[in-house]
């Protein structure tokens, strides 16, 4: 008798949270570490990181989530993860959407937190055809024109390639006329935009049930929650400002745990849903209970 090697099944997992109901999406893993991350000494971040039993050198395994939110008959993807552009590790989202019984086909709206490869490269196919072939995606003004700039296709290494990426990711919406590059607050219709950049020039958190269990869906506000919870000052080599992208956490992470806000995390552990909870100069991650699915 053969055996086949095992193989992980898709990652879904389905929250009804007030009125909206969130499915998060797994696309994959990408690793974090220690020495990307700048504002306590190495040894001092090593400990936390080796405390919370991951390697010393970090995490090699940082989950990259996208969410899907249901509400009043319109699905809106939030994060498109990272298609074919970081390798086999990554770009399972439309695996993951399946799964959960989505076709790409029925997404209306995609919001996009910021235009790393993660968060948009799962946007369009190799072959510049659009992968979700409804919907329009939302982006904030700031993020498109900094990285489409020229300037950014003349740099050198991992600027070049964000560029290269999410130009290529956006390329089919704007033909479509299906790109929409929103200022102000409204990113939908009963979804506010939350600015945050620093990580990078448009970087942007989605708000969704204000009035009822708000959710935040964040992007890249924090990477690594065994150092940056604790220590919110730490920031990662891959900001664009690595000191603005401080000042926005601090922010953000001091609003979420005033208000009791629900957060949806693209870099937290799988399902990346839960709260914060003040501890000393920091906070502590609650994550949310599994729960059936109830009406």
């Amino acid at each position: 008798m053969s055996r086949t090697s095992p193989r992980q099944a898709p990652g879904f997992q389905r929250f009804r949270l007030g009125s909206l109901l969130v499915t998060a999406l797994y696309d994959g893993y990408v690793p974090i570490l220690a020495e990307d991350l700048h504002g306590e000494p190495q040894d001092e971040i090593r400990r936390r990181l080796t405390e919370a039993y991951l390697p010393e050198e970090g995490d090699p395994h940082t989950a990259v989530i996208g969410f899907l939110v249901e509400h009043n008959g319109k699905r809106v993807l939030v994060d498109a993860g990272s298609g074919n552009t970081l390798g086999p590790t990554a770009g399972h989202l439309l695996e993951a959407l399946s799964a959960a019984g989505v076709a790409a086909d029925d997404i209306e709206h995609v919001l996009i937190t910021h235009l790393h490869p993660d968060h948009c490269g799962g946007l369009a196919t190799d072959d510049g055809e659009p992968v979700f072939p409804r919907a329009t995606v939302h982006v904030a003004r700031g993020e498109v024109d900094y990285w489409l700039d020229e300037e950014h296709a003349r740099a050198e290494g991992v600027r070049k390639l964000i560029h290269e990426s999410a130009a290529s990711a956006l390329a089919p919406y704007r033909r479509a006329g299906r790109l929409d590059a929103f200022d102000g607050l409204d990113a939908l219709p009963g979804v506010r935009s939350l600015d945050q950049h620093g990580h990078t020039a448009g970087h942007s958190g989605y708000l969704f049930g204000e009035d009822d269990q708000p959710v935040l869906f964040w992007g890249d506000t924090v990477h690594s929650h065994i150092v940056q919870l604790p220590c919110p000052h730490v920031s990662i080599a891959i900001d664009s400002d690595e000191a603005g992208a401080v000042a926005a956490r601090a922010g953000v992470l001091d609003r979420v745990a005033t208000s009791g806000w629900w957060v949806a995390a693209a870099h937290l552990p799988f399902p990346g849903l839960g709260h914060l909870r003040r501890a000393g100069d920091g906070y502590d991650w609650v994550p949310v209970h599994f729960k059936p699915l109830i009406p």
